[in-house]
């Protein structure tokens, strides 16, 4: 075979010179042809192409896997940079988080509620058992102490809602970077585990590779994208929202005018305010009613917040830029016509925290619809010592206020329910085991169903003079029974609290009334206090004693004058207290504000509408006749009280008649009658305790002897032939005898 080439007239021109480097041409790989000439022979001929199906689909499948990888490892990237979240998911993230910690705080309130409260009533229930140590007076006090600061912070708390912080964009930043150090954390410690696994135990290596090539290969086929994911809906609810644009203005108004364009809320809309039940449920368009009804009365508005939608109607924020809250408050009358409420259904409750805030409350329905029953009391069932609940307020919480140690004044016009309170107070007190009920009125009524279950009533002249002179000598004789180391006399079943209802004030005489509030400023600490009901608080009817005397102050609908003399402010009505907007009753046919009230009391300073509870009269006579089958829950001696002071018995008869009603025996020895001497004065009738009995029972006897001859009263001591012992003592016959002659 001839080798020379370039003569031959079939030599490729282009072929290369002789002695010229040739470049070696790639191989292809499996499935592809060498070159746009195809495959050669071995004698240069091309061959005919013949793709291989098996090189071409593992090719295929190579590159998919390679894909998924690259793929796998951009989407690993994207998320541990964070890019996969959104600066909206952040900024949700955050204000979460705010929402976390106020949550957390209110649940940690509520519990420690429990806590003290369930300690409050052991230490009460120790209390009515057997008594309490000095030490655990001492810890019952700072218990409820405790439990009184816990419910106001709570009720503090829940009466605003949450606010949102907005975060900024460098807290948002800040939140990115921490972020994506824990995710690249995460993923160094994934590869690393990885790694050693892989290393350890080589099955699991391999595991892991045939599933990563799995991965890789499904991934290939299905390319991801990298974009910010949907937030997740655990952020979507109302409390992370951002603020709507048109309530917070990026500039403050200066004036009216400079509020801006109003939203038009429906075709044709000209801007002027528009009744709020138009707003339906959408606190947006409740917000943009109230803002036009606030600056079509003048008033400079920057922006209405916390917009909520109660069962009862709207509740929502007002912020001024300029101005005094009070200038809103005295638009209030305003405001329900341009909102198109009833009259008195727009409240106002400036914000002392912060001086240009009002909290805005608009009624469109009864807010205390439906009114929970009035509670049952079983007789001898509470102690005076325990918080007694009035009824709810408008913002769900219950008005619960302790009476023991409070002086009670009552402000009502006629119609407006005071009779309402005073039952609800006296069937309280009377179901109470420590507690009595003094029943004072010039006109007579009292009490009304309940009058038989006071231990003194007093409906004319003389009687009321004589009633409270006792009151004020009781409270006085307490007085010098307290030793030098007690603050407060200490109520029991023994030792009650006593209440001197005066009801109808202004109509007592000029002396009586100084007798009234005389009480009042002695007899707190010794729990002999007044409760007070009258019609009007001005200056010439009760003085100028309220703010100082009287530590419970419940306004129901009254007169404007009576506002301030009874809160103890002269800004009172700009304060939000507001109990001259609420409507008395005209008669049973309309009931309108009859029984709604605002008080003031130890742990409710803020100005609320709240109602009473309402016991009807068939209710209460049952209650008076259950009451009274069950006994007196007081002793006897009190509730005689009154009349032993008109025959003058001298208070060792008394003691010792109280012994004989409490054991309820015909005669008595020493050793039974000296408990009973003893809880009247322990000191006198306790030094004794140390000798022997004989001894003690001997000195108990020449004491005894020796009070008798002081009040000028024969009652010698004699042997008990019936008892066991034949031990000296005293018959009932020989003391009713003695008592019989002072009546």
């Amino acid at each position: 075979m001839s080798t020379d080439t370039g003569t031959d007239t079939g030599t490729d021109p282009a072929a290369p010179p002789p002695g010229a480097v040739v470049p070696k041409q790639p191989t292809a790989l499996p499935g592809e042809s060498a070159g746009p000439g195809g495959a050669t022979g071995p004698d240069g001929s091309e061959k005919e192409k013949r793709p291989n199906p098996v090189a071409r689909w593992a090719g295929a499948q190579a590159r998919r896997t390679r894909d998924g990888a690259k793929g796998i490892g951009e989407l690993l990237a994207h998320w541990g940079s964070t890019a996969d979240q959104s600066g909206e998911e952040l900024r949700r993230r955050i204000v979460a988080g705010q929402l976390e910690a106020f949550t957390e705080r209110r649940d940690e309130l509520r519990s420690a509620l429990a806590r003290e409260t369930k300690k409050v009533v052991r230490l009460e229930e120790e209390a009515s058992d057997g008594g309490l140590t000095d030490a655990q007076r001492g810890q019952l006090t700072l218990t409820r102490e405790s439990a009184r600061r816990l419910e106001k912070a709570l009720r503090d708390m829940t009466k605003v809602p949450f606010r949102a912080v907005q975060p900024t964009e460098r807290q948002i930043a800040r939140t990115r970077t921490f972020g994506r150090l824990r995710r690249a954390a995460v993923l160094v410690v994934g590869s690393i585990a990885t790694v050693m696994a892989a290393v350890h135990a080589p099955q699991i290596g391999l595991l892991a590779l045939v599933a990563g090539t799995a991965m890789a290969w499904r991934t290939g086929g299905h390319p991801p994208r990298l974009t910010h994911r949907p937030v997740p809906d655990d952020l979507l609810i109302r409390e992370l929202d951002p603020p709507a644009k048109h309530l917070t203005p990026e500039k403050p108004a200066e004036t009216p005018a400079d509020i801006g364009n109003p939203v038009e809320v429906f075709p044709g809309d000209t801007g002027k305010p528009f009744p709020i039940s138009i707003a339906a449920d959408d606190p947006d368009l409740a917000a943009e009613c109230l803002r036009r009804a606030l600056i079509d009365e003048g008033l400079a508005v920057g922006a209405v917040t916390d917009v909520t939608r109660e069962k009862w109607g709207w509740k929502a924020t007002a912020h001024l830029t300029r101005g005094k809250p009070s200038a809103l408050v005295l638009r209030l009358p305003e405001l329900d016509v341009a909102l198109g409420v009833r009259a008195g259904g727009v409240m106002a409750q400036p914000q002392a925290a912060a001086a240009g805030s009002v909290v805005l409350r608009v009624l469109l329905a009864d807010p205390f619809d439906p009114m929970p029953l009035h509670p049952v009391y079983p007789p001898r069932s509470n102690s005076i010592l325990r918080p007694v609940t009035l009824g709810p307020s408008l913002d769900g919480t219950p008005t619960q206020v302790t009476l023991a140690g409070q002086n009670v004044m009552v402000i009502a016009v006629p119609g407006g329910g005071k009779s309402a309170i005073v039952r609800n107070l006296a069937d309280y007190i009377t179901s109470c085991t420590d507690a009595v009920v003094v029943d004072i009125d010039p006109t007579g009524r009292g009490l009304g169903p309940l009058r038989r279950l006071a231990a003194i009533r007093a409906y004319d002249e003389e009687a009321i003079d004589e009633t409270l002179d006792w009151a004020i000598r009781e409270a006085e004789l307490r007085a010098e029974q307290m030793g030098d180391d007690v603050d407060n006399w200490q109520v029991t079943d023994d030792s009650p609290a006593v209440f001197v209802l005066v009801d109808e004030h202004p109509q007592l005489m000029p002396k009586q009334k100084q007798k009234v509030i005389k009480l009042g400023r002695i007899g707190r600490k010794v729990r002999v206090t007044v409760i007070l009901l009258s019609q009007d608080a001005t200056s010439d009817v009760v003085g100028d004693a309220i703010a100082d005397v009287f530590g419970i102050r419940m306004m129901l609908p009254s007169r404007k004058a009576d506002v301030p003399l009874v809160v103890g402010s002269d800004t009172a009505i700009s304060e939000g207290w507001m109990p001259h907007r609420l409507t008395p009753s005209p008669g049973d046919w309309d009931l309108a504000d009859v029984g709604c009230f605002y008080i003031i009391a130890p742990g409710l300073r803020d100005p609320i509408l709240r109602k009473a509870t309402f016991l009807d009269a068939p209710t209460a006579t049952l209650r008076t006749q259950e009451r009274l089958a069950a006994g007196p829950a007081v002793p006897t001696s009190l509730l005689q009280s009154q009349n032993e002071e008109k025959a003058e018995i001298p208070e060792i008869l008394a003691l010792l008649h109280h012994a004989f009603e409490a054991e309820a025996a015909d005669s008595l020895s020493l050793d039974q009658l000296h408990p009973h001497l003893a809880a009247s004065d322990p000191d006198r009738w306790n030094r004794w305790q140390d000798k022997p009995d004989k001894d003690r029972l001997r000195e108990i006897g020449k004491a005894l002897s020796a009070e008798l001859r002081r009040v000028e009263v024969s009652l010698p001591t004699e042997r008990l032939d019936e008892l066991e012992g034949t031990p000296r003592g005293i018959r009932r016959a020989g003391l009713l005898t003695l008592i019989g002659n002072y009546e």
